[in-house]
């Protein structure tokens, strides 16, 4: 995987009809680097995450960015899990291993990292606590080839061994967070 150089933001701006959203703002994210975006509510850091990521245009100031950086999105409403599939067909759909850095590992196996009991496993994720599918979504993120990672409040619903996984987790990653 080629080497983040990096993601800058300047001159950030993004409206809303009349209503400045964001900025004007300058960020910059390089490989190893770890960043917290910090805001009451509505003050527009989930718009900057998705300027950033590309989701939504600024309307004023330019992003710069590797070509073929790879994002991975952490996002507060983890709508990519799908709620009528269980635990590990959300994690593993095809098959029974997933990739761990570039080692085959037993999906259940990995999955008992994540805090996840094998009863647990094959129930269907709707029926997750929020904690929990916050748990499944940190594990599928960290499944995924990536430059930079992108949090939208990830620790949101966890509780204390769940905050571990996660710090954990970040530890290992080798790209901007």
């Amino acid at each position: 995987m080629p080497e983040l150089d990096h993601v800058e933001g300047r001159g950030l701006v993004k409206m809303f009809g009349t209503t400045r959203a964001l900025g004007p703002i300058d960020v910059r994210f390089e490989r190893g680097t770890v960043t917290a975006v910090e805001g009451a509510n509505g003050s527009g850091k989930t718009t900057l995450l998705k300027i950033l990521m590309g989701q939504e245009q600024p309307d004023h100031g330019t992003i710069k960015m590797y070509q073929d950086l790879k994002i991975v999105y952490f996002e507060q409403t983890r709508q990519t899990l799908k709620p009528e599939l269980s635990v590990i067909q959300n994690l593993c759909p095809y098959g029974d291993y997933v990739e761990v850095q570039g080692q085959f590992v037993y999906a259940r196996s990995y999955l008992e990292r994540f805090l996840f009991r094998r009863d647990q496993m094959d129930l269907p994720v709707g029926q997750l606590s929020g904690g929990e599918q916050a748990r499944l979504r940190i594990a599928q993120m960290m499944l995924q080839q990536a430059h930079l990672l992108v949090l939208d409040e990830p620790t949101n619903d966890l509780d204390v061994e769940t905050l571990d996984v996660l710090q954990e987790s970040l530890d290992q990653f080798h790209g901007a967070i």
